[in-house]
């Protein structure tokens, strides 16, 4: 996870992660991102299923609010179960460490994006890699992915939710912080392109860049989203008498023409 200071500002190593990144918000499937961001983050049920992980940054007034940014609160836990992960996270460490997460949550910035921070934030020495190290103790399955939601859920604008499926997508970078933060920093477009992509969707305003890009990588691992988010949401419109199916496990539930289908199920992640 943490960025080694030698070959961080070597962009090339990550060439074809770019090259995907680019794609999605400047090249050709800008449209498939516009559309999937607006599945995503639908708060209408009357227009389809809804997906429980729109709420992860905005449960209980957000994990960076004053009152509880440099603590990791029952909120901040409960709200893992949005993305996901509901295999039982360890909540003792975060109250056994809980002077130890404060220090280095104090540390982070809240108001300064990843597009802005520098190197030293994403080093083997930085608080950030060191909080990570500490919160992969919070136990459950998939450590590491823990880490990171949480991360993200404290520091939304500074560091990315990022597990399996993302990685995958991505040709699992060697370091996540790594190849987001050299795409940042080798065009200031990319930013300025990211935030039009989310003003132009709607609806998510309140949410980070980088949750905007972390959903629209995840929609795009299964074609079926980005073809069916496309087809019903590049007109603005949906076409009525569509509800929802669990059509492949937990995380892909899609609208499939159904009358005799009543309820409006959640999707989960």
């Amino acid at each position: 996870m943490p960025i080694d200071a030698v070959s961080v500002p070597r962009a090339c190593i990550y060439k074809s992660q770019h090259g995907l990144l680019d794609q999605v918000v400047l090249g050709a499937d800008h449209i498939d991102a516009l559309a999937t961001l607006r599945v995503y983050f639908n708060q209408d049920p009357e227009l389809g299923g809804l997906y429980t992980g729109r709420s992860f940054e905005r449960f209980d007034g957000s994990g960076d609010r004053t009152a509880v940014r440099d603590q990791v609160t029952a909120a901040d836990v409960l709200s893992l179960s949005f993305l996901s992960i509901t295999d039982g996270v360890a909540v003792a460490t975060t109250v056994t460490h809980a002077e130890e997460i404060a220090t280095l949550l104090r540390q982070l910035p809240l108001d300064v994006p990843m597009y802005e921070s520098p190197l030293a934030t994403y080093t083997p020495e930085s608080p950030a890699h060191e909080l990570w190290r500490l919160l992969c103790r919070s136990g459950g399955k998939h450590r590491p992915v823990t880490a990171n939601k949480l991360l993200a859920r404290k520091r939304p604008h500074l560091l990315p939710v990022y597990d399996s499926q993302v990685a995958a997508h991505l040709g699992r970078p060697d370091s996540i912080w790594a190849c987001l933060w050299t795409w940042f920093a080798n065009d200031p477009q990319r930013a300025t392109a990211l935030l039009d992509l989310r003003t132009e969707a709607g609806g998510s305003d309140d949410i980070s860049l980088l949750r905007c890009l972390d959903v629209v990588l995840w929609m795009r691992t299964t074609s079926d989203i980005r073809r069916r988010a496309q087809q019903r949401y590049t007109t603005g419109r949906l076409r009525s008498g569509h509800r929802v199916l669990r059509l492949r496990g937990p995380h892909c539930s899609w609208p499939t023409q159904v009358n005799s289908c009543r309820k409006v199920p959640s999707r989960w992640r």
